[in-house]
């Protein structure tokens, strides 16, 4: 376990890897990561704004002690370098990493390597809504607290199928990663991520087969070759994949129901 003093030099850098195309959401004309999903009052100003998908994955990051992140883009969506600018907003120094061609989310990631290769990673997905907030900065500590090179924050879900389920041992060590398995026992999902930079050079080690494949392959050939690697599972948490329709609306009701309820406790009904 690393003494305190160490703790204090290890160098945390976020990566939000948002150089997808979206061909999910294929009518969609802006980018998913720019699309409001909840409302809320700035404590500054008393003026109610949106939070916007990648905002709440930024925030989590900042909020975990990180000053620093690498937003990993392609051609196709400036309008994020527009919207965040240098990251003042968010509390962040935000730089941009251009991948021209979506070759896939392990090579999204590994695009930033120059940016990240001696320090430690704090990875979450900009279309992606998790519960509790702090699960970034929890994972964080579990990375100190256990000398690991990797630590998966996970989630439960009703559709492990379409997400990266991790199978954890009693002593909270990973056993396995999968993704989008067809059947499984599981249901839960991997959703952010922290790791070392030695976990940083096997993805690069990985990149030339790594087209098309998702981080959690190089999640799974970490436990194969004897990684220190972690999960804490939130089990009261929540895990939401915003990039269908179908995803999206949920959220947007639910939001809306939590803002009436909101409303209705400041301006009840009164029976006449």
């Amino acid at each position: 376990m690393l003494s305190d003093p160490a703790r204090a030099e290890v160098a945390f850098v976020g990566i939000l890897p948002a150089a997808g195309m979206g061909s999910r959401l294929r009518s969609l004309r802006c980018p998913k990561e720019l699309l409001p999903v909840a409302f809320f009052v700035d404590p500054l100003t008393g003026v109610v704004r949106p939070m916007l998908a990648a905002e709440h994955s930024l925030c989590a990051i900042r909020e975990a002690g990180v000053h620093k992140c690498v937003i990993v883009i392609s051609d196709r969506k400036s309008e994020i370098i527009r919207y965040f600018g240098d990251g003042l907003d968010v509390g962040l120094s935000i730089a941009y990493v251009n991948q021209p061609e979506p070759l896939g989310l392990a090579l999204a990631i590994d695009a930033a390597h120059e940016w990240v290769a001696d320090s430690c990673v704090c990875l979450a997905l900009p279309d992606t809504l998790f519960m509790p907030r702090d699960a970034v900065a929890r994972i964080k500590q579990a990375l100190l607290d256990n000398d690991a090179d990797l630590v998966l924050g996970v989630f439960p879900t009703a559709e492990p199928q379409k997400l990266g389920p991790v199978r954890i041992g009693d002593d909270g060590r990973v056993v396995e990663v999968l993704e989008k398995p067809s059947v499984t026992d599981l249901y839960n999902t991997w959703g952010v991520a922290v790791w070392s930079p030695r976990f940083t050079e096997l993805l690069r080690s990985q990149s030339a087969s790594l087209q098309n494949l998702s981080i959690g392959h190089v999640f799974n050939e970490a436990v194969k070759r004897g990684f220190n690697v972690r999960a804490v599972y939130f089990q009261s948490g929540s895990y939401t994949d915003l990039g269908t329709g179908a995803s999206l609306a949920a959220v947007v009701v639910s939001s809306q129901a939590a803002e009436n309820e909101r409303r209705q406790h400041l301006f009840p009904v009164l029976d006449t």
